[in-house]
């Protein structure tokens, strides 16, 4: 498998949704190169054990999002147009760094706190 993808019942999350999350992860870090195929939908659900039909919600939200595309006969792919422009780099790393604190905060933690852990992870 080209990524991993690691499903946690205690997160809260749905599960496709930490599929999704674990598809957009991949990508970003270069595990998922833009011209490998992804798992099958049934592939994927067997290793992971979970209903067919649940990553196919996951692998639904990511195309309509941009993210991957299905070719008929051949597979899921990543798309190559959904990389970043530099325009929106402004406003993805504000997008990330609200998402940060809006989760930090219901655990009772502070902005200023997840910016100190922001700095200290980076070096």
């Amino acid at each position: 498998m080209p990524f991993d993808v690691e499903i946690d019942y205690d997160r809260g999350v749905p599960v496709y949704r930490q599929i999704y999350e674990a598809v957009l992860q991949a990508l970003a870090s270069g595990a998922l190169p833009r011209d490998e195929q992804l798992p099958t939908i049934h592939d994927l659900a067997g290793r992971l054990t979970i209903n067919p039909n649940t990553v196919a919600r996951a692998y639904r939200e990511l195309e309509q999002d941009g993210y991957i595309e299905g070719h008929r006969g051949r597979g899921t792919f990543p798309t190559a147009e959904r990389l970043a422009d530099p325009g929106d780099k402004q406003d993805i790393l504000r997008s990330i760094y609200d998402k940060a604190v809006v989760e930090a905060a219901r655990h009772g933690i502070g902005a200023a706190d997840v910016v100190r852990y922001f700095r200290k992870v980076r070096t």
